[in-house]
């Protein structure tokens, strides 16, 4: 009788398991159609093109946070945010959601470059400053 109960426990840890492993291979299916889905959508060179800028911000990799806004203006007026409706790769969520990630990128970088845009102006403004005083007192 104990050997008939062990082997009908050991058939039911054998079947979740089993169940479980399906389970994840369901939800890692279903991971790779939403990672394809994102890499496919309209916006993903957009979404990169931000997520990119950030890095460049934070890594101090820019030469004027200024024409760097300028030349992000100018890629997000190239790349529309309502791409065309027939699109199949698309959906209304997947566009939302990757219209509010850009816009918040967008934001982030624009957070993060502001204090580096004062400190470059006010070390211009000293350097200026400086060198007005050292013109000023040379014959």
């Amino acid at each position: 009788m104990d050997v008939k109960i062990d082997e009908n426990s050991s058939l039911e840890n054998m079947k979740q398991e089993i169940n479980q492993n399906i389970k994840e291979e369901a939800e890692e299916e279903k991971e790779e159609i939403l990672k394809k889905r994102i890499s496919s959508h309209p916006l993903y060179g957009l979404l990169l093109h931000s997520h990119l800028n950030c890095l460049k911000v934070c890594s101090g990799d820019f030469d004027s946070p200024e024409i760097m806004n300028t030349a992000d203006d100018l890629a997000i007026s190239k790349l529309s945010l309502h791409p065309d409706s027939s699109s199949e790769a698309t959906s209304s969520e997947l566009d939302q959601f990757m219209e509010a990630y850009c816009s918040t990128l967008r934001e982030l970088k624009q957070a993060m470059e502001k204090p580096l845009i004062e400190t470059h102006r006010f070390v211009d403004a000293v350097y200026t400053q400086l060198n007005d005083i050292v013109m000023s007192s040379s014959p």
